[in-house]
């Protein structure tokens, strides 16, 4: 038997998705909104050991974010760190590096699973905590870092929104 013998059909016919469309197309890529974000953790969440270029997307996507990075963000250390595949220490280093105030709050490992929670503290608001679950650190460590520049990108567009001032 061979893989000609079956028929692999796609079913276009589900309620929930038009036919010929991807799930994933519903956000473009490229703009680097919210919906990026989201598909991102949705990709990392699947894996079972961050790799390098997610760290690079993750850097891409935050890039477009200019009231949470500076401009010489990331810093010439955390191309250091990469270069030497410490993804560990890059991923802190991104998350320390940015203009919000974040904060490593805890860090456990039970069970295979580690667990990590970030600490943000937006202007005029009480404090936010972002908790991230996973078999790997350096998974876990993204995943709260990019939760939480996922709200704050929200956050941002709905006080745009809320003062009138809709995106061109």
């Amino acid at each position: 038997m061979t893989l000609y013998d079956f028929s692999l059909r796609h079913r276009s016919d589900t309620p929930d998705r038009q036919p010929g469309i991807s799930p994933f197309e519903g956000a473009d890529r490229a703009d680097g909104g919210p919906d990026a974000l989201k598909l991102l953790l949705l990709r990392i969440a699947a894996v079972r050991r961050l790799r390098e270029h997610h760290v690079w997307e993750a850097v891409r996507l935050v890039q477009d974010m200019p009231d949470l990075v500076a401009e010489d963000w990331p810093s010439r250390r955390f191309r250091e760190l990469m270069a030497a595949d410490a993804l560990v220490d890059a991923v802190i280093q991104l998350t320390t590096s940015t203009k919000a105030k974040l904060c490593l709050r805890t860090l456990s490992h039970e069970c295979s699973v580690w667990t990590c929670t970030l600490r943000y503290a937006p202007a005029g608001a009480g404090r936010v905590t972002f908790k991230a679950r996973h078999a790997d650190l350096a998974t876990a460590l993204l995943t709260a870092f990019l939760q939480c520049c996922r709200v704050h990108r929200l956050s941002i567009e709905g006080d745009r929104i809320r003062r009138g001032h809709l995106p061109t």
